[in-house]
């Protein structure tokens, strides 16, 4: 649903302040090692970022290490890396931004919250970082909490696509859709092709009852993707207005397909099972909702508990 997050990883980091010896040593290292993965010898570029780390403690090393992992798609191995640079340089931007990345990409939200906390206290003008905090506490299921950090993104940069887009999903998850439709009507004057941002306005028309334009943008978001779950999503919804019981049905099935963890999509469908008639399948989907609001409920729940450590 919305737009996808590059991962970012710095090749530099803050200098500690740990005593190290002799830098020209450590730089030799650093240098064989990018050279080594320019010519495609991974391998010996990790070799010989492992030395420099356990030499020099290097975090620049584990930044780079992290970064060969992460191309490489080794998430857990990115993370070992990152973890170390945090012990050794706690409060870098760097390696805060390219931990709470990579912790997304794991879809592990709560890891990623955590540092964001931290550098949004730490680096209070950089918008991304509140961007990616509502972000993560939006993969967590707390929409609620994530309005207000985004709402900061978008106020230190207020011409930001991806953050108009984040900000009005979260305004149309809580229903709030004269909220949501004028920041998405903007990031689409921004990225006019990008089929999230059309199939989330739809979202917002239809639900302040707009649903000539809903299906109109709904039906261009589905020629760009076809099985955007927001965008079937939405044209269950109109065809459930006008009474096209089984178009409607057609439509939530390919959403759910699509978006299997959504509980409106279980909602809408035992609606319109039960307009068709089937009571059994009505039944069966009402359930299906509950059991993923549920689910959403606990999450929520489980990342604002005393005990909840992050996972670290």
């Amino acid at each position: 649903m919305i737009a996808p997050l590059a991962i970012v990883l710095l090749l530099q980091a803050r200098p500690t302040n740990a005593a190290q010896p002799p830098a020209g040593d450590r730089d030799a290292l650093l240098t064989r090692a990018a050279d080594a993965a320019k010519s495609g010898n991974r391998a010996e570029a990790k070799r010989l970022l492992g030395a420099a780390v356990e030499r020099y403690h290097s975090v620049s090393a584990l930044m780079q290490l992290a970064r060969l992992e992460s191309e490489e798609g080794d998430g857990d191995g990115a993370l070992r890396a990152l973890r170390d640079a945090r012990t050794l340089a706690p409060n870098s931007e760097d390696v805060l931004t390219a931990f709470a990345e990579v912790s997304l990409r794991m879809q592990a939200p709560v890891p990623a919250i955590l540092a964001l906390e931290a550098l949004t206290r730490l680096y209070p003008d950089e918008p991304r970082h509140p961007y990616l905090l509502g972000v993560a506490l939006m993969r967590a299921g707390d929409v609620v909490a994530a309005i207000e950090p985004l709402r900061q993104a978008n106020a230190l940069d207020p011409d930001r696509a991806l953050t108009l887009v984040a900000l009005g999903l979260a305004y149309n998850s809580r229903k709030e859709y004269s909220e949501a439709r004028p920041l998405l009507r903007r990031a689409l004057d921004l990225e006019p092709e990008n089929a999230d941002t059309l199939a989330a306005l739809a979202e917002a028309e239809a639900g302040v009852g707009d649903l000539e334009n809903a299906e109109r943008d709904a039906r261009r978001a589905m020629q760009r993707a076809p099985a955007n779950a927001t965008a079937n999503f939405v044209v269950g919804v109109v065809r459930m207005a006008q009474q096209r019981y089984a178009e409607a049905r057609d439509a939530l099935l390919a959403a759910a397909v699509a978006d299997p963890a959504s509980p409106k999509v279980e909602y809408q469908l035992s609606l319109v099972y039960a307009r068709l008639g089937d009571q059994a399948a009505s039944e069966e989907h009402r359930a299906l909702y509950e059991r993923k609001l549920r689910a959403i409920e606990q999450a929520v729940a489980a990342l604002h508990a005393p005990s909840s450590g992050g996972g670290e």
